[in-house]
């Protein structure tokens, strides 16, 4: 019996078992670094979740020439509505750090966000109002935040910084070269812990700032690095070199099909 492994983390006595035949990595340095410990049946032949970005042309109700920071506050109820909560906290600062220059803002949810008396009472425990059709909005600070449950390809497409507090999606947006800032929330999910290893793990496109959950303190220091990110032209270039590094391009699914139906069909 053979055993073909495709795993985000594979443990090394379990891949260098004589029935283990090949192991698809989740990144090429992963893969690399297998090589060097002599596991030469480790490669990377790209990274499925790539596959599913494609943007359908929704309309996300944007200003044109104005930067868009895209919030990706989780999937896990309640956590995620706690995160986002704590991302409107952000967008205030953020907004209050950019004026007069304004910036709009899109949340990417999972469908169960969306009911209106949830955003409504997100929106309400954060002192925002809540629009109608999915829109937040603060008086005081004049920032606008767009919801949408349906429109996460798009979001990430447009935007030029995202402001993460979920897994996969942070490294979606890291592989389309996307910087990504990170804060960490009160869990269970969230927490600095996983900030740090996500850090580790995506390298130079994750910045996390604080090493608790966030505090007023910690949400200045946030949008003022959001503003210095969006300004360092050098450093949004190594954003997009490291996410075909770290992660890369789209079209991982089918390329190990193709290395499994090449590998089949010489079993036969």
């Amino acid at each position: 019996m053979h055993q073909l492994i495709l795993r985000r983390s594979c443990g090394l006595g379990f891949s260098r078992s004589k029935h283990c035949q090949i192991v698809f990595t989740r990144d090429a340095f992963t893969a690399k670094l297998m090589n060097q410990q002599g596991l030469s049946k480790a490669i990377f032949a790209g990274y499925p979740i790539m596959d599913v970005l494609t943007p359908t042309g929704k309309d996300l109700g944007l200003i044109p020439d104005r930067p868009m920071i895209a919030l990706l506050p989780g999937s896990r109820l309640p956590e995620a509505c706690q995160n986002l909560g704590l991302q409107l906290d952000l967008a205030v600062e953020i907004s209050q750090c950019f004026a007069p220059s304004p910036v709009q803002f899109c949340a990417a949810l999972v469908p169960s966000m969306m009911p209106e008396h949830i955003l409504r009472s997100i929106a309400t425990q954060h002192n925002w109002q809540y629009l109608g059709n999915g829109k937040l909005h603060d008086p005081l600070s004049n920032s606008t935040v767009f919801c949408h449950g349906d429109a996460f390809p798009d979001i990430l497409a447009q935007c030029n910084l995202s402001i993460g507090m979920a897994g996969t999606a942070v490294e979606q947006a890291v592989g389309l070269g996307k910087p990504v800032i990170q804060i960490a929330g009160r869990g269970p999910q969230f927490t600095y812990r996983f900030a740090e290893a996500q850090m580790r793990l995506l390298g130079e496109s994750v910045q996390t700032i604080g090493t608790v959950a966030a505090t007023p303190e910690i949400l200045r220091s946030t949008a003022l690095r959001v503003k210095s990110t969006l300004q360092d032209r050098d450093y949004l270039q190594t954003c997009q070199q490291n996410g075909l590094e770290r992660v890369g391009r789209s079209g991982g699914s089918e390329r190990i099909s193709d290395r499994l139906a090449t590998y089949l069909s010489k079993k036969e």
